[in-house]
Order: structure tokens, then C-alpha cells, then sequence
């Protein structure tokens, strides 16, 4: 890697005019300056896409009319990456959802770690949870390296993630698998560096605001113990299964994975 590489820095957006100056401003702050953003709207019915388009030192794209992948905007928005992944040209790539946003240090963390760790492909930050009264709280204060030795296991959020650009193109098949339509990019990612990559780590720097929205996806459809929370969870066994036996690599089924597939099939 070069001593001073260009970053993709991604953002995708839906529906978050409130939050979209602060996000791409905080991307034009950085203390880094060899980056590029790029930012990639989803048919968004707000103003999030003319508030994009004000900044000139930006690349704006959008999808003029959302294709409709799934009832929920979890596939849309890992769709709405890989399509700006496509526009973008970084040796390294980061992700960005357009309510979240970075520290001032984010990216020149990021790339020192990068090149101090020459072999490693993929990383993760700690975030810093922002709530609407603009309380915070930091939930990874001690680090959880581990993947498999948890039945759930907790990984930071998508905007958290950053990936070398070879390895992203390289999975970017499984990382868009329709199959999965309710697994979100950083359950995806999480599982591909535990698995595949084994580089699953994460820097012990809280580098990225992670907005907690209360009207958010997760918050609204996605309730602990609900119907598609369950949906959800038999999903994310099954997608290990199926990059397991994809790549070969050992996998034997949990009682976690059994009692949420029987549970399931009883709420459909």
C-alpha cells in the first residue's frame, strides 16, 4: 500500500434530510485529505439528495426510482453501497449511512492502521451512540474480537466499517446476496472477516457517531422478539451456513440456530 492512499468514503442515503449536512460535512473535515465522497441517494421522497447536490466537493448519484428489492430498506441500502462502490476509485473504502458521522480523526486513524498492518483487509471502529436528546453512551467498551464464541455476537455498525477495495470487489457477490434481503452490510462483513478473511478486529478508537433513531428501521420493524426479529435472526444462520459451505469452511449447527428456525416457522 502507498504511504498516503486514496479513501472512498460512501454514503448511502434514504430519507434523512435532518441528518445529511452533518454527515457529508463531517466527511469534508477530515484531518485526511486524500479522499474522495461519494454519495449515493435511493429515490429519497425528502430534500436529503438537493442538500447533497449544494456541495461541489462531492460526487452525487441517485437512484430515480427505488426498485422496490424488498418491504424493508435493508437490501436498498446495501445496494445503494455497491452501486457507489462502483463509482469510486479508493485503495480503501469506507462506509457512511447519511444520519451517522465521523470525528474530525476517522479516516487518518484508518489509514495508519492500514498500512501498519499491512496483511489486514478489513477493520472495524468503536462507535459512539448518539441519541436524539444528544446523550451518549459508548457500548464497546470492552472489545468483543470474537465471533464465533457468541451466539449473537455484537460488531459495530456499517459505519464503522473499512475494507481494502480488492477484498470488497473479491466478496461483493455474497455481500449483495438477494437471498438475505433482511441481513444488514455490517452482519455480512462481520461474518466474511470472522470466516473467510479471519481479520476479524476491531481499533480501540471510537471514531464514528452512530445515530440511534428512534423512527429508525431497526427501532420501528425490527423489535426484539417480534416476527421479523426472529425472520431476521434465522436468516443470519442461514447466510453462515451458506458461506461456510461456499468456501468450505467448518460449521456445525448451534441449539440457537434450531430454536430460532423452529420458532420462525411458527410466526409465519
Amino acid at each position: 500500500m502507498q504511504k498516503k492512499p486514496l479513501v472512498s468514503i460512501l454514503i448511502a442515503s434514504f430519507n434523512k434530510e435532518m441528518y445529511v449536512k452533518r454527515c457529508i460535512e463531517s466527511c469534508l473535515k477530515q484531518s485526511y485529505k486524500k479522499t474522495e465522497i461519494i454519495f449515493y441517494d435511493d429515490a429519497s421522497k425528502d430534500s436529503s439528495l438537493k442538500i447533497a447536490k449544494k456541495y461541489k466537493k462531492i460526487k452525487v448519484f441517485s437512484n430515480k426510482k427505488n426498485k422496490g428489492f424488498s418491504k424493508f430498506n435493508t437490501y436498498p441500502q446495501i445496494n445503494s453501497y455497491c452501486e457507489a462502490f462502483k463509482k469510486s476509485k479508493g485503495e480503501i473504502i469506507i462506509f457512511l449511512d447519511s444520519d451517522d458521522f465521523y470525528k474530525k480523526n476517522k479516516v487518518s486513524e484508518i489509514v495508519k492502521y492500514f498500512i501498519k498492518k499491512k496483511d489486514s483487509t478489513i477493520v472495524f471502529d468503536k462507535p459512539i451512540f448518539l441519541f436524539n436528546n444528544n446523550k451518549t453512551s459508548q457500548p464497546f467498551k470492552k472489545l468483543n474480537k470474537s465471533f464465533k464464541k457468541n451466539i449473537w455476537p455484537k460488531f459495530p455498525s456499517q459505519s464503522c466499517i473499512s475494507i481494502k477495495r480488492s477484498v470488497f470487489n473479491k466478496y461483493i457477490d455474497d455481500i449483495k446476496n438477494k437471498n438475505f434481503s433482511m441481513l444488514t452490510l455490517d452482519f455480512r462483513l462481520a461474518v466474511l472477516a470472522n470466516t473467510i478473511l479471519e481479520d476479524f478486529f476491531i481499533i480501540d478508537k471510537n471514531l464514528t457517531y452512530y445515530f440511534q433513531d428512534n423512527d429508525g428501521e431497526n427501532s420501528s420493524k425490527f423489535k426484539k422478539f417480534g416476527l421479523n426479529w426472529w425472520a431476521r435472526r434465522n436468516q443470519a444462520h442461514s447466510y453462515m451456513r451458506y458461506i461456510a459451505h461456499k468456501y468450505k469452511v467448518a460449521y456445525s449447527t448451534n441449539l440457537d440456530s434450531v430454536i430460532t428456525k423452529f420458532i420462525s416457522s411458527l410466526l409465519r
